[in-house]
């Protein structure tokens, strides 16, 4: 759960068309923390007329659902309520979240007074959090960094041109490679693919460091290669550079602390 997955929930009830839902997701892959602006405004926009706690719950689930950040691709995995706690204590300690809150006696509890709509949100976040869990503890395969869902398959499900398709498929194949090697093999002027990745709300670089920072992700979560190596793997520069786009992609919260979530009691 990306902290910007709630927030993202509570927008889509304001959402008139689908039509931007995979720059969307690119956008949270690659910056996972909301502004406090936006946060206030997503609270203001529904305050008088605040969805049921099960509708939010339904629209977290659909949001969810194509989330490749670092906290998404947790989420599709845990099975602790220990490991949940850990996460929502990052958060807090890391990250400018909603308010803050804490997870207490399987759900969230607000450490301040919030308004009905927050309130509702932590009401729907709980069960969300808690069936997540119980759904991956029936999973009878243990996750693998080389298989599972990936940004080509998300533009795919979220019907994205076939020029932003063939270049998340070109840096899964090759995430080394360089944005002009991506526009060798399209066969375009590197300003006609510019214009017209431009034109889907996309860029070539950011497909790029899409790709890496969600595949670079499972590497962490579910390898015991060091940060060095999986750095070397998906072409970033150093580990202090894998770093520092972990952190963008999750709001704050450094790598090793996925690696110690994952890790405790499943």
């Amino acid at each position: 759960m990306s902290w910007s997955l709630p927030i993202r929930a509570l927008e889509s009830f304001r959402r008139q068309s689908a039509s931007h839902l995979f720059q969307e997701s690119l956008h949270n892959i690659l910056a996972s923390h909301v502004p406090l602006s936006r946060t206030q405004q997503a609270l203001h926009e529904l305050g008088g007329n605040a969805p049921s706690v099960s509708s939010i719950e339904a629209r977290l689930q659909e949001v969810a659902a194509v989330d490749l950040s670092p906290t998404g691709l947790l989420l599709s995995r845990i099975k602790s309520e220990q490991a949940i706690a850990e996460m929502i204590r990052a958060y807090n300690t890391h990250v400018e979240v909603i308010d803050p809150m804490q997870w207490e006696g399987r759900s969230l509890k607000p450490t301040q007074v919030v308004s009905k709509l927050h309130l509702s949100l932590l009401e729907a976040l709980g069960p969300f959090l808690l069936s997540a869990r119980s759904r991956n503890a029936r999973l009878a395969t243990q996750p693998s960094p080389h298989s599972g869902f990936t940004v080509g398959d998300m533009a795919r499900i979220l019907n994205a041109p076939s020029l932003v398709r063939d270049s998340c498929d070109f840096f899964a194949a090759f995430p080394r490679a360089k944005v002009a090697d991506l526009y060798r093999m399209l066969g375009l002027h590197p300003r006609t693919a510019e214009r017209r990745l431009a034109a889907e709300g996309v860029s070539g670089m950011k497909i790029k460091r899409a790709c890496a920072i969600s595949a670079a992700s499972r590497y962490v979560l579910w390898s015991d290669l060091s940060l060095a190596d999986i750095a070397q793997r998906f072409g970033y520069t150093d580990t202090a550079h894998l770093h520092h786009e972990f952190k963008r992609s999750t709001g704050g919260i450094p790598p090793s602390v996925y690696r110690h979530a994952w890790r405790l009691p499943h």
